[in-house]
């Protein structure tokens, strides 16, 4: 059954998403070679908490982080690692955030340093086919 969502609540969660994508942005200016998505994991959950919302995975199920990893062609929804990022690596971190129970989910995907052609070309058609997704929304 479809539940509607009051207009409280949908402030709720837009404030959520908007916490959410700031964090995000946060992590953007810290992707690089020898990073690991361990140090992004831990800066995500002290952002998070530092603004009064809680990591909703975290915990759920046994889950023991913040955020989701996966670093190239690893399986979506991987465990943040000690592996550091190398030049060329496309990371993408997930994460559902809890803000006054407003929740907000959503991965992005990022380049630690310079990447190929063909990942570079993955990167720029998977953003157009996004904005293009949403057009078709509106």
């Amino acid at each position: 059954m479809i539940q509607l969502k009051s207009k409280r609540e949908i402030e709720l969660m837009l404030e959520a998403g908007r916490l959410l994508a700031q964090c995000h942005k946060e992590i953007a200016g810290m992707i690089r070679p020898g990073i690991t998505t361990v140090e992004i994991d831990a800066f995500a959950e002290a952002f998070l908490k530092e603004h009064g919302a809680v990591p909703e995975q975290k915990g759920y199920r046994g889950y023991p982080y913040a955020t989701c990893a996966s670093v190239n062609d690893e399986i979506c929804h991987g465990f943040p690692s000690t592996k550091e990022l190398k030049d060329g690596d496309l990371v993408t971190i997930d994460m559902v955030v809890n803000l006054n129970g407003g929740l907000a989910d959503s991965a992005w995907t990022y380049a630690a340093g310079k990447l190929d052609e063909d990942s570079e070309k993955l990167m720029q058609v998977t953003k157009e086919s996004l904005y293009k997704g949403i057009e078709l929304y509106k």
